[in-house]
C-alpha cells in the first residue's frame, strides 16, 4: 500500500478509539455490573457456601464505597494518561488547542457551579463533617461534598472521554436482568442466594429489602433507571440475539416494578413511558419495537399475576399501584390495544420501509398526553384545595394532598417548605449543608413520632425539596441547570446519533421518580453516568459538526 493510501485510512484524531477511551468504558463496565450485583458476602461449609452476613443493614455504604473505588480508580488512571500524555493522542496539524472558558458548555458551567455552591455550603455549615462526608454519627445518606465532587468529575471525565461501545449496555443489560430476576424469586420467598438467612425473624428486612440493591425504594429508583434503558436498548438493537436479550431483561424488569412495592416506579416509568412515545411516534421503525417492548412487559406483568394465583398467595404481601395494575382486568385491555398497534405498525414498516410521519404527529400525540396530564392535576388541586370531605376510598392516597399524602410524605414535605421559610437568606441561597436534613428536621420529630409512628428522617423523600433545604436555592438551581441542559443537549444530539435516546431515557425516568423519593450512592451514581454520557454525545456531535463546515 502506497504512503498516501495509508495516511488516507488514519482515522481524525476525534474519531480514534484510544486508551482514555477504553479506561472510561471500563469504568462504565464496573458500574453497570460490579456495583449493582456486588454485596458483601460470608463464605460457609454449606451449601450454597455464601451467606450475606449483615448485607442489608450495611448495602447503602457498600455500594458507597465500591463506585468510589472504581470512580477513584478510573479518575486517576485518566488523571495520569492526561498529565503524561500517554493516552496516543496529539493535536492535529494546523490546528489550534481550545482555550479553557471556550471548551467548556453551558452543562459544564452548571457543573461547576453547583460544586461551588455545595463548597460554600458545606464550608459555612454549623455540621461540616455531615455536610462534607454525608454521615455522622449514624445519620445521613451519604450525599455530601466528597460525593459530589467525585460526581463531577466522573461527569468530566465521562464527557472528555466516553466513545461508544455496545458490549458495556448489553453487560448492563444481562446484569440488570439477574437483578430483576433475583427480585421476583424474592417475591416468591425463593432465596437462592442465601441472603435472608439471618433476617427470617426480622419482618421489616425480609419485606421491605431484596436483591443486591436493597430498600424497595432504592430498588424502585434503580428500575427507573436501568429499565427504560433496556427498552430503548431493544428500539435500537439489529442483532436479533440482542434483542432477545434485552426484552427479556424489560419483561423481567416490568414484574420486578410489581415487587418491589413501589409508587414511585409508577411515577418514573409512566414518564419515561409517555415522553418516549412522543419521540418515537414519527418513525414507524422505532415506534413498532417500543410498543412490542411495552406489550411484553404487560403481558409479563399479567404472567406474573397468574404465577401469584397458582402460589396460593405464598408470596409478598404488596399494596402499591403496580399491583393493582397485575390485578385489574383493565390491563387485559391494555395489551389487547397495544398489541393490536404494534401489529399496525409493523405491517406498515413492512410495507413501507423508512416512512417518516409529519411533525404534526408527536406534536397531537404530545398534546394529548399534555391535556391528560393537565387534567389530572386539576383532579388533584380539586380534591386537595376545594373539595376535601368527599370520601374517595382507596383513591384518596393518591388525589387528595394531605399530610399522609404518600406514607405520609406530606407532612414531610409541608414542614420542610416551613423550615425553608425559617432559614436566613444566607440558607435560603446556600442551604445549611449537603445532607443536613436530619438537622433541619429535628424540630419537628416529636410531631412526626406522635403522628405517624417515626422516630426521625433523615429525608424530604423528595429530592428537588431535599437539594432546596441542604444546598438552598442557589444549589437547586445549578444542580436542574446540570441536568435540565444535559437532557435537553442529549435529545438534540439524537437528531444525528440516535444512542443519546438511550442514556436520555434513564435520565428521564430518574428525575421523574425523585419527585417523591431519596438520593442514595445506590441508583444516584447511575443517573450521574447518564447524565454524562448524554453531554458526552452531545459535545462529540457539535465537534463532527464543526469538522464538517
Amino acid at each position: 500500500m502506497s504512503k498516501a493510501k495509508k495516511k488516507n485510512t488514519i482515522k481524525p484524531v476525534e474519531e480514534r478509539y484510544t486508551l482514555k477511551n477504553t479506561v472510561a468504558n471500563l469504568f462504565l463496565l464496573a458500574a453497570f455490573t460490579l456495583f449493582p450485583l456486588a454485596v458483601t458476602i460470608t463464605f460457609t461449609g454449606s451449601f450454597p457456601f455464601i451467606s450475606f452476613e449483615s448485607c442489608y443493614y450495611g448495602i447503602r455504604h457498600q455500594k458507597y464505597y465500591i463506585f468510589m473505588a472504581i470512580a477513584l480508580f478510573a479518575l486517576i488512571a485518566e488523571f495520569m494518561m492526561l498529565v503524561t500524555r500517554s493516552s496516543d493522542e496529539a493535536s492535529k496539524p494546523g490546528t489550534k488547542s481550545k482555550s479553557l472558558p471556550q471548551a467548556l458548555t453551558f452543562t459544564d458551567w452548571a457543573a461547576l457551579s453547583l460544586v461551588l455552591s455545595c463548597a460554600i455550603s458545606t464550608l459555612f455549615s454549623e455540621h461540616i463533617e455531615m455536610a462534607f462526608f454525608g454521615e455522622a454519627d449514624g445519620d445521613g445518606r451519604n450525599n455530601g461534598l466528597l460525593l459530589i465532587l467525585v460526581y463531577i468529575a466522573v461527569y468530566f471525565m465521562l464527557t472528555r472521554c466516553f466513545k461508544f461501545k455496545e458490549y458495556v449496555f448489553r453487560a448492563m443489560a444481562i446484569a440488570s436482568g439477574l437483578i430483576f430476576l433475583l427480585a421476583v424469586l424474592h417475591g416468591f420467598y425463593i432465596d437462592p442466594l442465601n441472603m435472608f438467612v439471618q433476617y427470617v425473624n426480622d419482618e421489616t428486612v425480609f419485606n421491605n429489602f431484596m436483591t443486591t440493591i436493597g430498600n424497595k425504594n432504592m430498588f424502585a429508583s434503580f428500575i427507573c433507571v436501568a429499565l427504560p434503558v433496556i427498552v430503548t436498548l431493544f428500539v435500537r438493537a439489529e442483532e436479533l440475539w440482542c434483542r432477545a436479550v434485552y426484552l427479556t431483561a424489560a419483561a423481567l424488569g416490568a414484574m420486578a416494578a410489581v415487587i418491589c412495592d413501589s409508587d414511585s416506579v409508577v411515577l418514573g416509568m409512566g414518564v419515561f413511558a409517555v415522553v418516549f412515545t412522543v419521540v418515537y411516534a414519527r418513525r414507524p421503525k422505532r415506534l413498532k419495537r417500543y410498543l412490542l417492548a411495552l406489550t411484553v412487559m404487560l403481558c409479563s406483568v399479567k404472567l406474573l399475576g397468574l404465577f401469584a394465583s397458582i402460589s396460593g398467595g405464598s408470596y409478598k404481601a404488596l399494596s402499591a399501584i403496580p399491583y393493582k395494575i397485575m390485578l385489574s382486568p383493565v390491563t387485559f385491555a391494555a395489551v389487547g390495544v397495544l398489541a393490536i398497534l404494534t401489529a399496525v405498525f409493523y405491517l406498515l414498516d413492512a410495507k413501507r420501509p423508512e416512512t417518516v410521519f409529519p411533525k404534526a404527529v408527536p406534536i397531537v400525540v404530545g398534546s394529548v398526553f399534555g391535556f391528560a396530564a393537565l387534567a389530572m392535576l386539576g383532579v388533584f388541586i380539586y380534591f386537595s384545595a376545594i373539595d376535601v370531605k368527599s370520601d374517595l376510598g382507596d383513591a384518596e392516597r393518591l388525589l387528595r394532598f394531605s399530610d399522609s399524602w404518600g406514607t405520609h410524605r406530606g407532612f414531610m414535605w409541608n414542614k420542610a417548605f416551613e423550615a425553608f421559610g425559617g432559614y436566613n437568606f444566607f440558607q435560603k441561597l446556600f442551604g445549611t449543608g449537603p445532607e443536613t436534613f436530619y438537622y433541619t428536621f429535628m424540630p419537628y420529630f416529636g410531631e412526626l413520632w406522635d403522628r405517624f409512628g417515626d422516630t426521625s428522617t433523615n429525608a424530604a423523600h423528595n429530592e428537588y425539596i431535599n437539594y432546596l433545604l441542604n444546598i438552598g436555592i442557589v444549589g437547586l438551581a445549578s444542580y436542574l441547570a446540570f441536568t435540565g441542559s444535559a437532557l435537553i443537549r442529549g435529545f438534540r444530539a439524537a437528531k444525528k446519533n440516535p444512542v443519546s435516546l438511550v442514556f436520555a431515557s434513564a435520565v428521564v425516568g430518574y428525575m421523574a421518580q425523585a419527585i417523591v423519593n431519596i438520593a442514595v450512592p445506590i441508583a444516584t451514581p447511575l443517573f450521574i453516568i447518564f447524565v454524562s454520557l448524554c453531554e458526552a454525545v452531545a459535545r462529540q456531535e457539535k465537534e463532527r459538526e464543526k469538522q464538517c463546515v
